[in-house]
């Protein structure tokens, strides 16, 4: 496994981690407990196989360059 992403907010990893699931490509969120329960916060970190790294960094980029709701209105 590789970390593809780094997050401080676990609602925002977890929406990536639904995109990605959305599109095929199986990952797993580190430290996200972590995160929640502890004063130390290390980052929940995203992780894809080596083998679909590339495709779901291509296909996060597409997803940082979509539109939200507040740019559409």
């Amino acid at each position: 496994m590789v970390t593809i992403r780094e997050f401080d907010i676990q609602i925002k990893a977890a929406l990536v981690q639904s995109f990605l699931l959305d599109n095929e490509i199986d990952s797993v969120l580190t430290d996200e407990n972590t995160n929640t329960w502890s004063n130390f916060r290390p980052p929940i970190r995203l992780q894809v196989s080596e083998h679909q790294a590339e495709e779901a960094i291509a296909l996060l980029k597409q997803f940082d360059q979509a539109p939200t709701i507040s740019e559409e209105e």
